[in-house]
């Protein structure tokens, strides 16, 4: 993130959306990972992570940002992200999530797929929650797409992209692993479940 401060200020808030409602109305959530956040320089910089709603919010503290220009680079896994269909895989992936309280004037975007890949195609959303503006240059070379928004995103606007591609690139998660993602995204609805066996084992 190349963040332009005008004034005095301690940092800002990298807000990424991670839940969802799925079609049969279950709760769907990305299970992030944080593993750095740096300058652009690889120097560490001091963060808060919190959990509020359906997102998860970093609060990055810059040093000296004030009527300046600072890069702020998060580097962190997202175990759950792709989406295995019927007849295609897919990532779904908003780039930029739709809370930003300033405008940004450029967003790009790459997504890189092992070679040998085959059936890639990918389309790209721009601007506030629901839109379906695509004011976005979309490149799909070889193995990987390469995305450029067109003009500058307004107030809460985001980049969203999505990619498909043939299945049998991607090897899809175990049976086990999505009903243990399902159970950590639905938890609630599971304690039930718990107390019966509980019970019927007393």
């Amino acid at each position: 993130i190349e963040a332009q401060f005008t004034g005095k200020w301690n940092g800002l808030y990298r807000t990424i959306p991670v839940e969802y409602t799925t079609p049969q109305g279950l709760n769907f959530t990305l299970f992030l990972e944080p593993l750095s956040v740096t300058d652009d320089d690889a120097r560490p910089l001091k963060y808060e992570q919190s959990r509020q709603g359906r997102y998860i919010k970093f609060k990055v503290y810059v040093p000296g940002a004030d009527d300046t220009t600072r890069t702020i680079v998060l580097h962190y896994r997202v175990r759950n992200a792709l989406r295995f269909l019927e007849g295609h895989d897919e990532l779904y992936w908003n780039v930029t999530g739709d809370e930003w309280d300033a405008p940004i004037e450029s967003v790009s975007a790459k997504i890189e797929l092992p070679a040998g890949v085959t059936g890639l195609h990918a389309i790209a959303y721009t601007g506030t929650f629901g839109s379906r503006a695509a004011d976005a240059r979309v490149d799909v070379k070889g193995n990987s797409v390469e995305l450029q928004t067109t003009r500058p995103l307004e107030f809460h606007g985001g980049l969203t992209a999505v990619a498909g591609w043939d299945k049998g690139t991607v090897r899809p998660p175990t049976a086990l692993a999505n009903a243990w993602f399902l159970l950590r995204s639905n938890w609630p609805f599971f304690f039930p479940i718990g107390v019966f066996f509980a019970m019927f084992w007393l």
